[in-house]
C-alpha cells in the first residue's frame, strides 16, 4: 500500500513539473531519469541538432549514468547492483573540463557532435552523447550524458600468437577516484624477455586539456623511462598546442626468421623533443595546423657474444622541424565496425599530415640529413553500405652527403567495407610497404596475429612487403550475462614478404592460410579491448611448422 502511495506520489509531481514547463513556455525533452538516456545508439540517433541551430546554449549538466542498469531486469542482480556500489563514479566536474560547448554560445550541431567523439575517446566511459534537457524561448539546456564501466582490473592473461607465448599478470586503474587519471602496475613475460611496469596518466593536468604520461618499465634485458607532458589540438578550433617528450630505452634486440635466430644486439635509444603549434581554427570545415620543435635523438648499437654479423651503425641526429596537418570536419558515427554495439566515429573525407626538418653534422649530428614525413588518409562513404579507406605515406631521412635515401620507407593501404545489414560486414584489406637502406632490425616480416595468421612470427622477412586479407564479419545479438558482445569472422590471408636488398638471400614465396574466430567484447569494462580467438590453417609452405596456429590475442578493434 505505501509503495502505491508512493509511486502516486511521484507521478503527481512529475506531472506538476512538465504542467510548470508548459506554463512557463518551455519545451521538456529529456530528464536526468528518462530510462531513454541508457540506450545511447538509438537515443542519439532520434535527435536532430539541426532544429536547435543557432539556439544560445544554457546550462549544459553531466549526467553519470552507472554501469549496471539497475530499471533493467536483466541488470538488476545483487551482483550487479553491488558492483554498482562499489565502483567511484565519474565525477561530475570531470565531464564538465572536457566540454568545447559554452553555454550563452550559439549552439551549431557540429560543435555538439564532435564534443561527443572527444568525450567518447575516453576510456574509462562506456559511450557519450550530449541530448537537450529543455528549451526555454532561443535558449536550449543540454545534459552531457555519460555511462562509466568498471577500471579498477586486476589483469591475468595468456596469449599464443605465431607460435609465440605471452602472459601477464597486474592490476590498473583507468579513471582514478573518478577523475580520469590511469595507473597501472604489471608484470609480463614471453619468449624474449620478462619484466614489470608502472604507468601513470592524467588528462586535464591543469584543467585546461594538459596530458600527463609517465612510464617506467624493467625488463631482463633492459629497462625504458618515458614522460611527456603536452596540450594537444584536442579540438578542431584549438588555437594552440605544446608539448616535451622524452625517452630513454635499453633492451636486446632478436633477430629471428622462419624460426630461425639470425643476430642479436643491444640497442640503447635516447629521444628528447619539444614543440609548439598553432591554427586558426575550423574555416570552411577544414582545421589547418602548424607546428616547430627540435628533436635529438640517439642510437647506439652494441655486439653481443652471440651476435652473428656486426649491429648498424652508431647515430645522432639534432634537428629543427616544421609540421602540418590539415583535417576536415566530417564525420560519420556509425556501429558494428570495428566494436561490438558502440557507437563508433568514422572520419571521413581527406586529412594529410606532414613533418620535415634538417641535421647537420655543425650542430653535433652524425650525418647532414633531411628527415621527412608525409601521410595521406583519404576515407568515401558511398551512400549507407560501402566504406572506402585509403592511406599512402612515406618517412624517413635523405643524407646530403651521400645522395643517399635511409631509413626510408614507403606504404599504401586501402581498407573496404561492405554492409549487407546491421548484424553483417564484408571486409577486405589490402596493404604494400617498402623499405630502401634500412637496418637489419627495420625490417619488415611476415607470420603471427597482425598478418598471415596461419604461420609463425617472422616467417619472412625483408624489406618489400604484401598482404591481402578478406573477412567475412558477423556482430551477434548475444550479450552474454549482460556482460559480453559476442562475434564471429571467417578469413583468409594472402601475402609474402621478400629481401632485395641483402645480397644471396633465399628468395621466399607467397603464403596464404584460412581461418575463423570469435571476438569478444566487453559491454561493461575494458573499453576498446576485444579478444581474438582464432585457429589458422597454412596453405602453401606447411613444410616444418604446425598444420594449424591456435591465436589468442587481446586488440583494440574487431
Amino acid at each position: 500500500m505505501r509503495t502505491q502511495w508512493a509511486t502516486s506520489f511521484l507521478l503527481l509531481t512529475l506531472s506538476g513539473l512538465a504542467a510548470a514547463e508548459a506554463d512557463s513556455g518551455c519545451q521538456a525533452f529529456y530528464t536526468r531519469n528518462d530510462p531513454r538516456l541508457f540506450d545511447f545508439v538509438d537515443t542519439r540517433k532520434s535527435i536532430d541538432y539541426s532544429a536547435f541551430d543557432g539556439m544560445t546554449i544554457g546550462e549544459i549538466e553531466p549526467v553519470v549514468l552507472p554501469i549496471f542498469n539497475e530499471n533493467d531486469p536483466d541488470e538488476s542482480n545483487r551482483l550487479y547492483r553491488l558492483i554498482n556500489t562499489l565502483h567511484i563514479d565519474t565525477r561530475p566536474f570531470t565531464i564538465s573540463r572536457q566540454l568545447t560547448l559554452e553555454s550563452g554560445k550559439p549552439l551549431k550541431a557540429k560543435l555538439v557532435a564532435e564534443n561527443e567523439r572527444l568525450l567518447r575517446e575516453n576510456d574509462y566511459l562506456a559511450d557519450a552523447m550530449l541530448v537537450p534537457r529543455r528549451a526555454c524561448g532561443d535558449e536550449v539546456d543540454l545534459l552531457a550524458v555519460v555511462r562509466d564501466i568498471w577500471t579498477l582490473t586486476p589483469s591475468t592473461s595468456f596469449s599464443r600468437t605465431g607460435g609465440e607465448n605471452k602472459s601477464s599478470v597486474g592490476i590498473s586503474e583507468s579513471n582514478l577516484l573518478g577523475t580520469g587519471q590511469s595507473l597501472a602496475l604489471g608484470y609480463f613475460r614471453n619468449d624474449d624477455r620478462s619484466g614489470y611496469s608502472v604507468s601513470y596518466g592524467h588528462d586535464q593536468l591543469f584543467s585546461n586539456h594538459t596530458e600527463l604520461d609517465l612510464t617506467y618499465s624493467e625488463t631482463s634485458d633492459g629497462s625504458v623511462k618515458e614522460a611527456g607532458i603536452a596540450r594537444p589540438f584536442y579540438s578542431l578550433n584549438t588555437p594552440w598546442s605544446y608539448g616535451v617528450y622524452a625517452l630513454q630505452e635499453d633492451r636486446i634486440d632478436d633477430i629471428d626468421t622462419a624460426q630461425e635466430r639470425l643476430n642479436t644486439f643491444k640497442t640503447e635509444i635516447e629521444l628528447y623533443e619539444v614543440y609548439g603549434g598553432w591554427s586558426r581554427g575550423l574555416i570552411d570545415n577544414v582545421s589547418q595546423r602548424w607546428t616547430v620543435g627540435i628533436t635529438e635523438s640517439s642510437t647506439v648499437y652494441t655486439d653481443l657474444p652471440d651476435s652473428a654479423i656486426d649491429p648498424p651503425e652508431d647515430r645522432q641526429l639534432r634537428y629543427p622541424w616544421m609540421g602540418w596537418e590539415y583535417i576536415e570536419d566530417r564525420f560519420w558515427t556509425t556501429t558494428n565496425i570495428n566494436q561490438i554495439g558502440r557507437q563508433e566515429d568514422i572520419r571521413l573525407g581527406a586529412y594529410w599530415s606532414t613533418r620535415m626538418g634538417y641535421a647537420s653534422e655543425n650542430w653535433g649530428s652524425s650525418e647532414d640529413a633531411v628527415l621527412y614525413s608525409l601521410q595521406h588518409q583519404y576515407t568515401l562513404s558511398v551512400g549507407r553500405h560501402h566504406i572506402m579507406q585509403f592511406y599512402a605515406g612515406i618517412d624517413g631521412r635523405y643524407n646530403t652527403n651521400t645522395d643517399k635515401a635511409k631509413s626510408t620507407f614507403a606504404n599504401f593501404e586501402t581498407r573496404y567495407f561492405h554492409f549487407i545489414d546491421q548484424k553483417n560486414r564484408w571486409y577486405a584489406r589490402l596493404r604494400l610497404d617498402a623499405g630502401r637502406n634500412i637496418e637489419q632490425n627495420e625490417q619488415l616480416t611476415s607470420g603471427g596475429n597482425d598478418n598471415l595468421r596461419g604461420y609463425p612470427n617472422d616467417t619472412q622477412r625483408g624489406n618489400q612487403r604484401w598482404l591481402l586479407t578478406v573477412e567475412r564479419r558477423h556482430f551477434t545479438d548475444w550479450h552474454i550475462f549482460n556482460l559480453f558482445r559476442v562475434g564471429a569472422v571467417a578469413y583468409i590471408d594472402v601475402g609474402r614478404t621478400r629481401d632485395t636488398e641483402t645480397p644471396q638471400i633465399n628468395n621466399t614465396t607467397n603464403l596464404a592460410n584460412v581461418g575463423f574466430g570469435l571476438r569478444f567484447s566487453s559491454s561493461k569494462a575494458g573499453k576498446d579491448k576485444v579478444v581474438h580467438l582464432d585457429i589458422a590453417v597454412p596453405l602453401r609452405e606447411r613444410y616444418n611448422i604446425d598444420s594449424y596456429q591456435i591465436l589468442a590475442t587481446g586488440k583494440s578493434a574487431f
